[in-house]
């Protein structure tokens, strides 16, 4: 992930980790073991090379090269962000993109929405450590309703803080999705984090039973 101060829920279903609270765990079994480890952090002050209207050009192109996409720690204008997400709504080769510390904030996020409810392809999006206030990340939440492919969605370490409500109101957004297997957020309610947690838990579990064949 790309945040300091992560607060994540969650199970890494690839490698059965468990993520709750500020602790790693690993799923043996029924049993829970703690681990004498927290997960690692990303260097936010980190100099990122990336050639920013290139990538977006490939994007747009449908690059088949190009899988990853991470502007991590650069800073980017609202025009930007707009222009990486529109060129992610009919991208089929992108399965991952990182926008940690690169001064998003509410106004993209109409974007964002639009290219998670239109792409099919990208299963993880990483938004830690910018500035989108909690009603916003309420509005991304709830936007998954339907989604079938995203897996991981981050947002945790925004420069504002969630609020009771928006927690409560992200953890129901929570319950209508079955796709989310990993999910952060600086929890401070800890009824919204644990209902959060058993959502991200419950959908562990279908994804587990479909690389099985049993669902």
């Amino acid at each position: 992930g790309c945040s300091e101060r992560d607060r994540s829920s969650g199970i890494n279903a690839e490698y059965g980790e468990c993520y709750v609270g500020l602790h790693f765990f690993v799923i043996m079994a029924s049993n829970v073991v703690l681990a004498e480890k927290l997960p690692a952090e990303v260097d936010m002050d980190a100099v990122n090379e990336i050639e920013v209207e290139e990538t977006i050009a490939q994007i747009k192109n449908n690059d088949t090269s190009l899988t990853t996409c991470c502007f991590n720690n650069v800073q980017m204008d609202a025009e930007t962000v707009d222009s990486s997400t529109a060129a992610m709504v009919r991208n089929t080769t992108v399965t991952k993109l990182e926008m940690c510390n690169c001064g998003v904030t509410d106004s993209a996020i109409e974007g964002f929405i639009t290219m998670l409810q239109s792409n099919k392809t990208v299963e993880s999006v990483s938004l830690e450590t910018n500035k989108i206030a909690g009603k916003f990340l309420v509005k991304l939440v709830q936007s998954l309703d339907t989604s079938e492919t995203l897996k991981e969605l981050r947002i945790a370490n925004q420069y504002y803080s969630t609020g009771v409500g928006d927690e409560m109101a992200i953890a129901k957004a929570l319950e209508k999705n079955t796709s989310l297997c990993k999910f952060s957020l600086n929890w401070k309610n800890g009824g919204s984090r644990n209902t959060a947690d058993r959502f991200i838990m419950r959908n562990n579990d279908i994804a587990r039973k479909k690389r099985r064949g049993l669902a």
